[in-house]
């Protein structure tokens, strides 16, 4: 069975909002009627960088962003 989402939200991921930090806003989400929640950047970026689009390694998570362990 496919699961289709009923509505979306998208979290910017970067130094100030990390991925365990995002998990945490996912009750608070699905409250609003948010069935599925989409983050990026992901991926490591130029060490700094405040969007994190400017990606250096495609086969890591940004440390910034919360690294592996966020994921």
């Amino acid at each position: 069975m496919t699961r289709r989402p009923l509505s979306t939200y998208r979290l910017q991921i970067s130094r100030d909002l990390p991925l365990d930090a995002a998990a945490e806003l996912a009750p608070y989400l699905a409250d609003l009627g948010a069935s599925w929640v989409y983050v990026s950047p992901l991926l490591a970026a130029v060490h700094g960088s405040t969007h994190g689009y400017d990606v250096v390694d495609h086969t890591r998570v940004d440390a910034d962003r919360g690294g592996e362990a966020g994921l």
